[in-house]
């Protein structure tokens, strides 16, 4: 990729110039045009940098899902401060204060007033009142111009198994680089218009807002998080397109007939697996063409479906290595796996992070090469596609043989009635460990399950049990929450 890069504010004030009626950014109090948006933006940072607030200075932002915030955040990254991206679910300072080595910051910030008082609340810390800055003030002094798009921008906060939590810190040019990257393959048009339903504080939901700024198309925030909420302001606002994981397409495929929806075009699939089935039923449903594409936190892009690509090519895995990526499948003996071979999936490029906030993390997870271990197992086809075959930490071994869940969970979703499924393993005294399985099924119960799983897998890949439940636990981006489900089948077994 040969593109220039530049910062999201320089990527807005062209925008603003070129389009400046453009409906940029929307919520429940309206759009707001992108002059209105590089208006109140430069006026923020402006009202930062006097109140102290520096380059490079760490900034807790609360990350509701509205324009002010979206603002704001646009704000610390026109002043070259990073924004450390919290879930208004939690505490801004005890999230700051958890992470290890504790996060240096100089303010707590949240949005605050509708479209016509937008206003900055900012704490320091030791303080307990805040500072209101308003958006739209007239007369402030521009901050000092700053145009570094490889500069620590970003702080997203994510765990693995284990549950050590983790800051992945991303700069401008990662976000732009993906944005750049898949804009030939994702489906974009001018006329977008984006739905902004996922978590800002999430790397899925903040590729959306730099897809509008850098792409040059609308986006509408919304807190609503029902299916038939959703599909209302999907047909409201006539929303094109979106980006989610495969529970929430799913959930809205079930509901769309009752509400008509004819806007949408095409969408990012990703975070989960799903089964042909489910694609087909999905894209039938919503009539739209879903992308697949796999990415972390710690590498916003690594690979991606073409959105011109037949249905069959597009649900086969989750794309090729993004053009400006360079990916390697090595073995357990770091060995370049061959075609058609499963290995850790590592990912070298633009898009990858800058590092971890605690570089001991960083140097566990980035190698001499420069390639990131995603953790994650795969194998490459010969059609170049990625296929995702589970987690190296979630292995299961039993009596010394590795068992994969995500071959599990795959024939779990390949029965008759079954619309979620996760597999983890218990320890065994006998065996080691044995893999459990929690299943979603309306109709039929655990024995049915087994005898269905008996056709497809080999007898040591049989679950040792199968728990059916209502609803499955899912964390904050839609995936199975594996710790939740392993404690509920330990539960289960105490009865």
């Amino acid at each position: 990729m040969n593109t220039a890069v530049y910062t999201l504010f320089q990527y807005l004030r062209n925008l603003a110039a070129a389009r400046p009626e453009l409906p940029l950014l929307g919520d429940e109090g309206g759009w707001r045009t992108a002059e209105e948006c590089l208006r109140r933006v430069e006026a923020g940072a402006g009202l930062l940098y006097s109140s102290g607030l520096r380059p490079g200075d760490l900034a807790a932002l609360r990350c509701e899902r509205s324009v002010n915030t979206v603002l704001t955040l646009l704000c610390l990254q026109r002043l070259g401060a990073a924004a450390v991206l919290v879930s208004p679910k939690e505490d801004l300072r005890q999230t700051a204060a958890a992470c290890s080595p504790p996060l240096n910051t100089a303010a707590f910030l949240s949005a605050d007033g509708g479209p016509l008082r937008p206003a900055i609340l900012l704490r320091r810390p030791g303080e307990d009142a805040p500072v209101r800055l308003p958006l739209c003030a007239s007369g402030v002094t521009p901050a000092p111009v700053w145009d570094d798009p490889d500069a620590p921008a970003f702080y997203i906060f994510t765990s693995g198994s284990s549950g050590e939590k983790k800051a992945v810190v991303l700069s401008q040019g990662n976000l732009v680089s993906n944005l750049l990257d898949s804009a030939p393959l994702g489906g974009y048009f001018e006329d977008d218009i984006a739905l902004g339903a996922l978590p800002l504080d999430h790397v899925f939901g903040l590729a959306l807002l730099t897809g509008a700024v850098v792409l040059g198309h609308g986006l509408y925030l919304t807190g609503a998080s029902s299916p038939e909420e959703l599909l209302q302001v999907i047909r409201r606002e006539r929303i094109t397109r979106m980006n989610g994981v495969p529970s929430l397409y799913l959930a809205l495929a079930e509901k769309a007939g009752r509400y008509g929806v004819d806007s949408l075009r095409a969408g990012y699939i990703g975070g989960a697996p799903w089964t042909p089935k489910q694609f087909r039923y999905i894209e039938s449903a919503l009539g739209m063409t879903l992308v697949p594409v796999y990415g972390m936190s710690e590498c916003i892009g690594i690979s991606c479906a073409s959105f011109h690509a037949p249905q069959a090519e597009r649900m086969a895995g989750v794309g090729p290595f993004y053009p400006a990526n360079e990916g390697r499948i090595p073995r357990e003996d770091g060995s370049q796996a061959p075609q058609g071979e499963e290995g850790e999936v590592c990912v070298n490029g633009p898009m990858r992070m800058l590092g971890y906030h605690d570089p001991a993390q960083t140097a566990r997870a980035i190698d001499g090469d420069g390639f990131l271990h995603t953790g994650d197992l795969g194998r490459v086809d010969g059609n170049g596609v990625l296929h995702l075959t589970g987690r190296k930490k979630d292995i299961i071994i039993r009596n010394g043989v590795n068992l994969s869940p995500r071959r599990i969970e795959d024939a779990l979703l390949s029965l008759p009635n079954v619309q979620s499924a996760a597999v983890v393993g218990l320890p065994d005294e006998q065996c080691g460990e044995l893999p459990w399985a929690a299943a979603v099924c309306p109709e039929g119960g655990p024995d049915g399950l087994m005898e269905g799983l008996r056709r497809c897998l080999a007898k040591n890949e049989l679950p040792a049990g199968i728990l059916c439940l209502d609803s499955m636990p899912m964390t904050a981006t839609g995936k199975p929450d594996k710790r939740r489900i392993r404690e509920l089948l330990r539960q289960n077994l105490q009865k």
